[in-house]
């Protein structure tokens, strides 16, 4: 997948089909639209496009509110792995935010990136005061020279998908409602980094990655997950918290046993998937308690994995 980010200085080689949002967890609803742009791109001989930002501005989303479903590298690793041809990661400025509906068709949709076709959602909104809406890209498409398609929300338990949604289930640590809403498990990517070595101290073994900061993660606590190294998936329970009995840091950490992997990989990157929320992160008055406690975390993850 091309990716251009950070710049406002591009035009693509050839014309494209193109869906538009802030693609945040890319989950089945926007997986929808994807879906749509790849089909028609590939019948038209055309480019699939996904237009998104590079960030929020703190004047519109404040500093205590910026957490996302996915990180911008997530979100491109989604995009990518959907099959997406170009992710275009435009920088929101005031410029943009203050662009008439006829100009930013005009100087984004149609200058740069050659559109023919540009794929919606029904409550997608653009430029000023969000004057521009979906009817209103159906209205004035021909105009302009491209198809608008509009496309209606998928559902789930009579809800429409959404990332408000996701998010919602994500902060009470409904696992398996996100992930049925995500069509995927929700996925924590990361470094490892060195730990306290506690585990090691108490004969179980963990690997470490701490989240970006402005990542939106589930209540702390236990979870049964799957974790990718190279392409291969191993299970295993995760501590996703601050890990009261050993330490008073205020920094999450996702730490994480594997059942049947005990290697060296400092600095190598992995995916953590959580599957199952298993018990919320709680303070032990000894070592002892707390191996006594994982002990059985374990066991419930493997009976819940058989």
């Amino acid at each position: 997948m091309r990716y251009i980010s950070g710049t406002q200085n591009f035009e693509l080689e050839r014309s494209s089909v193109v869906t538009l949002g802030k693609f945040d967890g890319i989950h089945r609803g926007h997986q929808k639209l994807i879906n749509i742009v790849n089909q028609k791109a590939k019948e038209n001989n055309l480019l699939s496009v996904a237009f998104t930002f590079d960030r929020i501005p703190l004047t519109l989303l404040p500093q205590s509110k910026q957490h996302f479903i996915s990180t911008n590298l997530e979100r491109k690793r989604f995009l990518t792995e959907e099959g997406i041809d170009v992710e275009v990661e435009y920088p929101f400025t005031n410029e943009l935010m203050h662009m008439e509906p006829d100009d930013f068709i005009k100087e984004i949709l149609i200058n740069k990136l050659h559109a023919k076709i540009v794929v919606v959602g029904t409550d997608y909104c653009f430029g000023r005061n969000r004057a521009g809406d979906a009817q209103y890209l159906k209205k004035h498409a021909e105009s302009f020279g491209f198809e608008a398609i509009v496309v209606e929300k998928e559902k789930f338990q009579d809800r429409e998908i959404s990332s408000t949604y996701v998010r919602e289930e994500l902060r009470v640590g409904h696992m398996e409602t996100v992930n049925m809403l995500l069509g995927r498990p929700f996925s924590i990517y990361g470094t490892v980094s060195p730990g306290a070595q506690v585990g090691h101290k108490i004969d179980t073994p963990t690997i470490n990655i701490y989240p970006q900061a402005s990542k939106l993660l589930p209540p702390n606590g236990v979870y049964a997950t799957v974790t990718v190294i190279d392409d291969k998936e191993y299970k295993g329970v995760t501590n996703v918290g601050v890990k009261p009995t050993v330490s008073d840091a205020a920094e999450v950490d996702v730490e994480t046993h594997l059942f049947e992997f005990d290697e060296d990989i400092y600095g190598r990157q992995v995916e953590v998937r959580l599957l199952h929320f298993i018990r919320p992160e709680m303070k032990f008055e000894s070592l002892d308690s707390l191996k006594a406690q994982m002990d059985k975390d374990q066991e419930f993850a493997k009976e819940m994995f058989m």
